[in-house]
């Protein structure tokens, strides 16, 4: 696509350009600047052509044509595919057909029947690492003494603590004996069989935390830590290594695996070390503690006292316990842990959101009107004196009226505003002569020398004035980073810093995974924004600590009207967040708002009852929490007086830790004043609102109450029974209990009700876990029913997790495992996590 607007416009002899340009609004340039955007469109599409014809580049709804070339067929149980045109949808289909499934097809079938293929295919088709197992080799049998194989059929020996610590397991080593079911029956599956072949997969992924501080327990003696900042038990996992070679059959250090005491014991320099699994460093100077001093030890009860020079560290609980005598004052950590999807904080890539591309000027941008007037009236410095030169009559008119008042009026400023951004859509501001007493910084020195057009020329002009003027404008963007190798150490450097300057949009960015103990303030003025965000790779710790005794110690966030605020990519534990004023917007991503405050060691909330969020009085606010976990929200609004808060919540966990609690409400009100809006995800409590808008494709794991019944609608969701609520389509259990009824008939009442109750208690949702800071936190259990599992609109669970696609990933793989296995053989998927 062509970056010069009049590049047509140049084309044309220089009479007609130079007649054009004797006309004020030069209407034969206004007109060949539409006609150009409409030819880079068609220009950018022809030169799509051409990528579309290879699976590396083409766009994704060519990859299912570029399959069908190749014989490539998708699986009818994975279910239909999405509208194209939708991200949900556009993302299902990446599922239904990856990418990388079709451009390695040919290469697959040729090397159709290998046991490697089977790991390669679960990688490519369903995005699980996977390890395959040949049962044949681990069953006993009787061998012929001409041809002894002495590693296989042998009876077990007790004495092999890691051998038996593997038993039924991807890496198990003992002899069994025969198992006649199939591993592919929808009944009970059998393993150990001759023909038997197993495909064991992995769902949770294995998340990186990289020199954080560990928590100091105190509470159980002077030398005991955890990894985990919160204090909790948390399994370390392996951080997974590629394969030496596409026929390399996956072992531990290549999967995502958790990390045995024993296996630790035993390879503890495959698992530790710079760059590896896990790393303790001590004091402030962040010194590696060695691998030779490193024991495995079972921490479970804090009663081992490791020797001098020895420090002590249980990878199945993340505890480490170091010499009472040798304790250092600092201990940083370096580990992986498991989990199942990128919502909360974490050090996983995402999008950073974009700022307001607000190039031009507005009355919200001026700091004094009035000095900014005096200084175009009365021009002292070169720009100055070219920019009242530039105005219009009335522009100059408007100056001297101004002037002469000495508060200009808000029709006077919008006037004088008019003017500045005609010359910023103009041609560039910049000479050496008009900037010769300015210090221009670097980004701007670089701008200044390219030949910049359109909205880059607008931004650099919008640049040199902020520059000139800096107690007369504010800028439009300023981004504040903090960190230990930053200007800024702390947050509070940084928003004092952002006090000062006063930017209409700034980003303050927390570069490292740190944990900042700090009370946080923000107010915001009109019309401001302001990020606190996570660098990409990173995840900060933010501890609000118990400071005051008569005041909250929330993470507290005042907007005037406009107003918009970010949390991104942190991890909020102590406290929650408070939002007062006129706040436009509160944004939550990708964060963590540890439910309950805090963890204590078997991952119980601290403060089962407290709001992670609190909203007071905020007539004109937009909630949104997009890919989060966080506790409960508390509303305190003036229902009478203003219209019910809007909260918009997807792909997310609200947990109130019980079923039974609150995860929505209000503290003096049957029902917060506010409408929920819900897609993609799981909520723990009681929900109690003024209305739901719309709810899909979520579960509700405790009741449901809204005061207007009549407004909105749920669909495709899990809600609890008795539970107040929209109209609703296609949710459970209201499905099975119809279906149920009508399978009774003829029946009495009571048998009815019977029957129905059955099917309510066999399609309530079951998870792995229900407490946060576990690595199956949220997760459906195996045991859910299949009305659960598979629920949704588009054939995926319910719930947050419901864009991870896992029954059309498992579809699609068994399929496949069909295909491509030798003649005879039965495969089958395990699930190892």
């Amino acid at each position: 696509m062509s970056s010069s607007p009049d590049r047509l416009y140049g084309l044309l002899p220089a009479v007609y350009r130079r007649r054009d340009q004797e006309q004020q609004a030069k209407p034969l340039q206004a007109l060949l600047r539409v006609i150009a955007k409409e030819v880079d469109v068609v220009e950018e599409d022809i030169d799509r052509l051409y990528d579309n014809w290879f699976i590396e580049t083409c766009q994704d709804w060519v990859v299912p044509y570029i399959g069908d070339l190749i014989a490539h067929t998708s699986v009818y149980e994975a279910g239909e595919p999405g509208d194209v045109n939708t991200s949900q949808g556009a993302q299902r289909n990446r599922t239904l057909v990856p990418r990388s499934e079709v451009a390695n097809t040919i290469h697959y079938r040729r090397r159709k029947g290998t046991l490697a293929l089977l790991e390669l295919l679960a990688s490519d088709v369903a995005g699980w690492p996977a390890r395959a197992v040949e049962f044949y080799g681990l069953l006993g049998l009787t061998q012929a003494i001409n041809h002894l194989r002495l590693k296989r059929g042998r009876t077990v020996d007790l004495r092999q603590e890691v051998a038996l610590d593997r038993l039924n397991g991807p890496f198990d080593e003992l002899a069994h004996t025969v198992d006649v079911r199939r591993i592919s029956s929808h009944r009970t599956r059998g393993r150990y069989n001759i023909p038997t072949v197993g495909l064991f997969v992995w769902r949770l992924r294995s998340y990186p935390v990289t020199q954080t501080p560990a928590y100091y327990r105190e509470d159980v003696g002077v030398h005991c830590y955890t990894f985990s900042v919160l204090g909790n038990d948390t399994p370390l996992y392996t951080r997974p290594e590629p394969g030496p070679d596409p026929t390399h059959i996956a072992e531990e250090a290549n999967l995502p695996v958790s990390i045995e005491r024993r296996a630790f014991d035993v390879r503890k320099t495959d698992y530790y070390g710079p760059g590896k699994s896990l790393e303790i460093l001590e004091e402030d100077s962040r010194k590696p503690v060695s691998p030779d001093r490193i024991v495995a030890a079972d921490l479970t009860d804090w009663l081992y006292r490791p020797r001098r020079g020895q420090v002590a560290v249980d990878p199945e609980l993340g505890r480490i316990a170091f010499n009472p005598r040798e304790v250092p004052d600092r201990v940083w950590v370096s580990y992986h842990y498991g989990f199942t999807a990128d919502i909360g904080g974490g050090e996983y890539a995402r999008s950073l959101p974009q700022l307001p591309d607000n190039l031009l000027l507005d009355r919200h941008d001026l700091k004094d009107p009035a000095a900014l007037i005096g200084r175009l009236y009365e021009p002292r410095d070169p720009l100055s004196r070219y920019l009242r030169s530039r105005f219009s009559e009335e522009g100059k008119q408007m100056l001297e009226e101004q002037y002469a008042s000495g508060s200009p009026s808000e029709e006077h400023q919008n006037a004088m505003i008019d003017e500045l951004n005609r010359l910023l859509q103009g041609e560039s501001l910049y000479t050496a002569q008009r900037f010769e007493h300015v210090t221009l910084p670097a980004n701007i020195l670089r701008l200044v020398g390219q030949d910049l057009e359109g909205r880059s020329r607008t931004r650099l002009n919008r640049l040199l004035l902020e520059e000139t003027y800096p107690q007369e404008l504010t800028k439009s963007f300023v981004l504040y980073r903090v960190g230990t190798r930053e200007e800024h150490r702390r947050i509070n450097g940084a928003v004092r810093r952002w006090r000062e300057e006063r930017p209409r949009h700034a980003v303050i960015e927390i570069t490292d995974s740190g944990v900042y103990v700090e009370q946080i303030y923000v107010s915001l003025r009109e019309y401001q924004t302001l990020q606190l965000r996570a660098a990409n790779g990173v995840r900060p710790v933010i501890r609000l600590l118990d400071w005051h005794t008569d005041l909250p110690d929330a993470l507290s966030v005042k907007g005037a009207r406009g107003s918009r605020f970010t949390l991104d990519g942190l991890l909020v534990t102590g406290r929650g967040v408070q939002a007062e004023g006129e706040l436009a917007g509160l944004t939550i991503r990708h964060s963590t708002l540890v439910p309950g405050w805090g963890l204590h060691g078997d991952c119980e909330p601290r403060r089962p009852a407290e709001p992670s969020l609190q909203l007071f009085n905020t007539p004109y606010v937009c909630i949104n929490i997009e890919h989060s976990i966080a506790g409960s929200i508390q509303i305190n609004q003036d229902e009478v007086q203003a219209e019910p808060v809007r909260i918009l919540i997807s792909d997310s966990v609200l947990d109130a830790t019980s079923r039974e609690r609150e995860a929505l409400g209000s503290p003096d009100w049957r029902v917060a004043h506010a409408r929920l809006t819900v897609a993609r995800s799981t909520v723990f409590g009681k929900v109690q609102a003024h209305a739901i808008d719309l709810a899909e494709n979520s579960i509700f794991e405790g009741r449901v109450e809204v005061a207007r019944s009549q407004w909105g609608c749920m669909r495709f969701c899990y809600v609890t029974p008795h539970s107040r609520t929209p109209r609703r389509y296609n949710c459970q259990p209201d499905l099975v209990e119809q279906a149920a009824k009508a399978e009774t008939e003829p029946a009495t009442e009571a048998e009815k009700a019977a029957a129905a109750e059955r099917e309510r208690k066999r399609v309530r949702p079951q998870f792995d876990d229900v407490r946060y800071g576990t690595p199956t936190y949220c997760r459906l259990a195996g045991s859910c029913a299949e009305e659960i599992k598979r629920g949704a609109e588009d054939g995926s669970e319910m719930g947050v997790f419901h864009d991870l696609f896992q029954p059309q990933r498992e579809a699609n793989l068994r399929a496949r495992l069909d295909e491509y296995t030798p003649a005879g053989t039965d495969a089958g998927v395990v699930f190892a996590t």
